[in-house]
Order: structure tokens, then sequence, then C-alpha cells
């Protein structure tokens, strides 16, 4: 079967149980300024559609698969959710610094990657190794959030989730 790779159309599945409520300018310009960073223009494009949920091409490379992808969110109790809870994230598992988490389960992790700096941020996958220095193991799976997205495909029955101990 050939692969349907993401081509600018329906990257959200219908009818999620996702609760964020739809992006506005203002929210946009709040996270970008408390993460310090500017967002790729096709994440804030994918956010206006739908912010955040369940993604129709969840594969990478036939080893990843992305179930879902955060968007913004700031609750009526003022908490902030999906991506601006990165800085949580990072500070309780240790984390790389500078990176904004797109999905993770704990132990695996898509972030949107700005160590070289607050724009045009590469995308990463990152898995926990252990303990020690290098308890975060990163791959970049691509140069840029776009890149990225033309390589989503929608995945097979025999897809085979990313193993660390193989290469690509």
């Amino acid at each position: 079967m050939k692969a349907s790779y993401y081509s600018g159309r329906d990257f959200w599945r219908k009818n999620s149980a996702w609760s964020y409520k739809p992006l506005e300018e203002k929210i946009i310009r709040e996270a970008e300024s408390q993460l310090k960073v500017q967002l790729p223009p096709s994440y804030i494009d994918l956010l206006k559609e739908q912010n955040g949920g369940e993604v129709r091409y969840s594969y990478f490379n036939n080893r990843i698969n992305m179930y879902f992808m955060e968007g913004i969110d700031i609750d009526s109790e003022g908490r902030r959710l999906g991506i601006l809870s990165s800085k949580y994230w990072i500070e309780l598992l240790g984390l790389p610094p500078h990176i904004v988490l797109l999905w993770g389960e704990f132990h695996h992790y898509i972030a949107l990657d700005y160590r070289s700096g607050p724009t045009r941020p590469s995308v990463v996958y990152l898995w926990k190794r252990g303990t020690g220095n290098r308890q975060w193991g990163d791959l970049q799976l691509a140069p840029d959030f776009d890149t990225f997205l033309s390589k989503l495909y929608q995945g097979t029955k025999d897809s085979k989730l990313f193993n660390i101990f193989s290469p690509f």
C-alpha cells in the first residue's frame, strides 16, 4: 500500500474529544511572548484550523507515531496548557531547554528545537535514555516544521514504532 503523505489538507481527525478553545491572535502573541520564540507560520495555520488534537498523519519515517499535536490554551483559571506547559515538563523531566513540546508520552517527545535561536526551529525527537548527564537522546527529524509536515503520513497496521537501537 502506497503511503499517503500530508499535502496541506485534512491534517486533523474530525470529531476528536479535544477541548482547547479556537485559537485567537492574542493567544498566539501571548504564547510567543511567554515562550520567547517565534512559532512556525505553518504550525499557526494548523492551529487556526483546529487548536490541537488527534492527527490523521501520525507516522514519521515508519518508526515514530505521533498520535496528537498540542495546541495553545490558557484556561479560565489561568493555567498554561498545550505547548505553554513545555517549561513545566522540561523542568520536571530534565528535558533539554529551549524546546517547545508538540507531542509526548513521558519517555518520548517530538518538539520544536529552539536551541539555535528563537526563530526557525528544527523538529527533534527526544527519548529517555536513563539517568546521568545525557538522560535524553535526541534526533533531528527535520530542519524545519514545513519539512517535518511533508514527511508525515497515514500509517498502516504493519508500521513499526521507533526503536532507538535500530538506525533509520
